[in-house]
């Protein structure tokens, strides 16, 4: 005789429930929950304890930036920059066997940017006008809020460790107007490097591996679909 299996219709934070700060350093902040599931026959499952990394900023926002030649495939705006991070798995003995001396920290990646809590507030630019400063600061290029239009639904970066939301826009661009890009004054930004790239090609880079930031691959992929259900040419 078979039983109907149960399932979970929710998550119950512990009563007196007040998140631990692990830790809080120059950019995360580590928090600690106690919790348990609840099923749908009414049972729950041991409490348990849950890690969760929280950035500065509220979530994020993902720039698709293209510009168009007649007769040539559309090209994408790539920023190399530097992410810490990747350097520092050459510390992990097993990341370090896997990776050897490939990864040294620099991604080609489509530009992006945290949207700051003032960003949201009553009388704040919201999250287009951060995308606005961040296509300022990232390809120097000057928008406005209208010129940018939503790219697809918002996607969670790691959801197991995180709750930031990734927030995707696109703009057809022109590169005659572009200046040199301010930056936000981070020493990660320097050196970085800004380049126009045919869109083939840089959907060639992500099936290379030239290009493994995910935000990138579902940016690039979202956009030559778009373009394509647009003009019939196939990107992909």
């Amino acid at each position: 005789m078979s039983t109907k299996p149960i399932k979970r219709v929710g998550i119950e934070f512990a009563s007196d429930h007040e998140a631990d700060v692990l830790t809080w350093g120059g950019f995360l902040k580590i928090t600690r929950h106690r919790m348990r599931n609840c099923y749908d026959d009414g049972t729950t499952s041991k409490w348990y304890w849950v890690e969760t990394a929280h950035p500065p900023f509220v979530d994020a926002v993902v720039l698709v930036l293209y510009a168009v030649v007649p007769g040539q495939p559309p090209s994408v705006y790539l920023r190399r920059s530097l992410r810490p991070a990747v350097a520092v798995r050459r510390f992990e003995p097993l990341h370090y066997q896997v990776d050897g001396k490939k990864l040294n920290g620099e991604l080609w990646e489509i530009p992006a940017g945290g949207i700051e809590p003032g960003d949201l507030e009553p009388g704040g630019p919201g999250r287009l006008g951060r995308a606005v400063a961040e296509a300022l600061e990232e390809a120097g290029l000057k928008l406005e809020p209208g010129d940018l239009t939503p790219l697809g639904p918002p996607q969670y970066t790691a959801p197991a460790v995180t709750g930031e939301r990734l927030y995707f826009y696109h703009a057809k661009v022109d590169p005659q107007t572009a200046q040199e890009p301010c930056g936000d004054g981070h020493p990660m930004e320097d050196g970085s490097e800004l380049s126009l790239v045919p869109l083939p090609e840089a959907l060639e880079w992500v099936s290379q591996g030239k290009i493994c930031d995910l935000k990138s691959e579902v940016g690039l992929m979202r956009l030559a679909r778009l373009l394509q259900a647009k003009s019939g040419v196939p990107f992909v």
